[in-house]
């Protein structure tokens, strides 16, 4: 063998060493780019499905939602001026309604009706002058609930007001009466009866 042939023998195994070399650099090349796309997969898969959970939650809540009643209303006394002495404790009618979701208030007589059981808020609040004494009464079915008053004096206008959650069944009938011999005055809504339904049972 002359020394051109062992050259090339010592020669070929070496290319064959760089050759491969090569290609597993190019392999270890695709095999990164492989793992990067699948987490890329991953965290796109992750994602979705996360995605997915929330737009059926959504759609979950909107469907409770669905079926559940809404009940709001906000109505001042409306009257310009003075109402009142009244001769008998007096359901008021509070005329100018400002908001009325479920038609549950009845403008002509005053008197908000659940239309079902659940927890409701009220609120009354009231303005008069001081040399008339003024008594308002939230009741319940013909029960009184809550409070407000002042009695007559030499003292600036007064105001007053009271709120409280109440449990109450279907039809039960929630209104403010004025107390006997007692006034009430209103404009600019100073006078207002409020309620709202915060969850039905």
């Amino acid at each position: 063998m002359n020394a051109q042939d062992e050259n090339k023998q010592v020669t070929c195994p070496l290319n064959i060493c760089i050759d491969l070399l090569k290609e597993l650099g190019a392999l270890k090349e695709k095999l990164k780019a492989t793992e990067t796309q699948l987490k890329a997969l991953d965290s796109q898969q992750e994602l979705m499905s996360r995605l997915a959970n929330s737009e059926a939650k959504i759609e979950e809540i909107k469907m409770e939602n669905q079926g559940r009643p809404k009940v709001a209303f906000s109505a001042s006394l409306g009257s310009n001026g003075f109402y009142g002495p009244v001769n008998t404790d007096s359901t008021l009618v509070y005329k100018r309604v400002f908001i009325n979701v479920g038609d549950a208030y009845n403008q002509a007589t005053g008197i908000f009706t659940a239309p079902v059981q659940g927890v409701y808020y009220f609120s009354f609040f009231y303005h008069c002058g001081t040399d008339h004494a003024t008594g308002l009464i939230l009741y319940r079915n013909g029960m009184r609930q809550a409070y407000t008053h002042h009695n007559k004096s030499n003292n600036s206008p007064e105001n007053g007001g009271n709120g409280l959650t109440l449990l109450l069944d279907k039809w039960d009938q929630i209104y403010i009466v004025l107390e006997k011999s007692k006034w009430i005055w209103d404009v600019s809504n100073v006078t207002v009866f409020s309620g709202f339904l915060i969850d039905a049972m």
